[in-house]
């Protein structure tokens, strides 16, 4: 061992991310020696410049750059690198996926008469044409049971926007042009605000103000056939759920949107994230050792392990944490701590078959992928206000869908301009040069 520990930490919520970390990264002497925060706000503190780089601190380590292509390129190049050099390390990759439970899709009532109205089979949905022909059908068929086809995200605002980009952006929308003009109320991007509506149409009682925890519950309960959600829901409400429930549970890739040539675009959005990185105003000893650790605590040799415990809260980020064997991590004890404490009182794995695990982190791999980036760049909480609270207007019928994402791009105009449009373009240059890297059509 190295030597390196923690002998203190400050917690804060992450929409404080900005109020608590700013100020110290531009103090002389941070009271910090690293940090850990959502990656929506990963470019705004490296435009600072007081972030350390990291690259030096990688180059004196054997088998670094193994490390930096071990993460998956839909995580590292938008949230660890800025105007092409390092500066964090991913410690959490978030990103949405369909749950669903398997049962309704196997109950012979429903087949058949889905295939009599739809002159279809009945599957797990691989188009939002289809989502949205199975959530109207489980809904209709299902209510009086108390379950519903789905419950889409729409409250908070700044969070909402993101499950209605799952759909616009598998349908080419992206947020703005090279010159940042906004483009997020061209194309299709009303057509997309459209499908989401009509989704949220078939959803059960309150669907149009549904907000995140209440999404949470009934999944739990087993309330809703299919759930978009980040992958971690059916983690960590495994034991609120119990076993039957549990393993019921199925993901898959996000749907995708059908293309005049037949072919289907999916897109996923890696919203939130937690990348960690290092003040720049710290003595070099103390750099040195927080690199080691934030390194370390990233590197598999760790984060296999602890993206597979249902305490821990991490997504996978990395190639090995998908897979046979890292399937198996999520049946078995985590090694690398106890049950003596009050927070973590149990330690027997996630799930209890290897199926369902490997299912779990096939469908994560899945829309990996096919990640498409938040906004991470300075003002990404402005921007994402802005969408959500028109989006949530247009699901609540106070505006039209090309009216809603009018007023968002207008508001965009002014974010921009506030923080100033040179800036922003050079900015958002680091989008830009990431999508078309991973194949991205901008």
């Amino acid at each position: 061992e190295a030597g390196v520990g923690i002998k203190s930490r400050e917690m804060y919520d992450g929409g404080d991310a900005v109020a608590k970390i700013l100020p110290q990264l531009l103090s002389k002497r941070p009271r910090f020696d690293w940090v850990q925060y959502p990656s929506l706000f990963f470019g705004a503190f490296a435009e600072t410049g007081q972030l350390e780089p990291l690259d030096d601190y990688f180059a004196k380590y054997p088998g670094t750059q193994d490390y930096l292509d071990w993460v998956m390129p839909a995580y590292s190049e938008f949230y660890t690198k800025w105007n092409g050099k390092n500066y964090g390390v991913m410690l959490d990759g978030d990103i949405h996926i369909m749950h669903y439970r398997k049962s309704f899709f196997e109950r012979s009532d429903l087949q058949g008469k889905f295939s009599k109205r739809f002159q279809q089979n009945l599957e797990v949905p691989k188009t939002w044409d289809d989502f949205l022909k199975v959530t109207q059908f489980m809904t209709e068929e299902l209510k009086g049971e108390g379950v519903y086809g789905t419950s889409m995200v729409v409250n908070p605002p700044s969070f909402g926007w993101g499950f209605w980009m799952d759909i616009a952006a598998s349908a080419g929308v992206n947020y703005f042009d090279e010159s940042m003009n906004p483009v997020i109320n061209k194309g299709k991007a009303a057509e997309a605000l459209d499908m989401y509506k009509e989704i949220i149409k078939f959803g059960p009682p309150g669907a149009e103000a549904m907000d995140i925890g209440t999404t949470i519950q009934r999944w739990q309960s087993g309330s809703d056939v299919m759930s978009i959600w980040w992958i971690d829901l059916a983690e960590f409400t495994v034991q609120q759920q119990g076993v039957e429930k549990a393993e019921d549970q199925r993901g898959a890739i996000v749907p995708g949107w059908k293309n005049d040539d037949g072919s289907v675009t999916n897109r996923a959005i890696s919203l939130w994230c937690r990348t960690a990185s290092i003040p720049k105003n710290l003595p070099q000893d103390v750099k040195d050792a927080a690199f080691y650790f934030i390194y370390r605590m990233s590197h598999p040799d760790y984060s296999n392990e602890y993206v597979a415990d249902e305490y821990c809260g991490s997504d996978p980020f990395g190639k090995s944490h998908y897979g046979d064997a890292a399937a198996k991590l999520y049946l078995q004890p985590n090694p690398q701590r106890g049950t003596d404490n009050e927070l973590w009182k149990t330690n027997d794995g996630i799930f209890k078959n290897f199926d369902t695990a490997k299912n779990h982190l096939d469908a994560g791999l899945a829309n990996v992928e096919v990640g498409y980036p938040q906004f991470f760049w300075e003002g990404a909480p402005e921007y994402a206000d802005a969408l959500g609270r028109n989006i949530s207007k247009a699901v609540s019928g106070k505006l039209t869908s090309q009216q809603a994402l009018d007023e968002a791009a207008e508001e965009w105009v002014k974010i921009a301009q506030k923080l100033g449009l040179d800036s922003q373009k050079r900015q958002y240059k680091n989008f830009i040069d990431g999508a078309r890297k991973l194949g991205y059509k901008i």
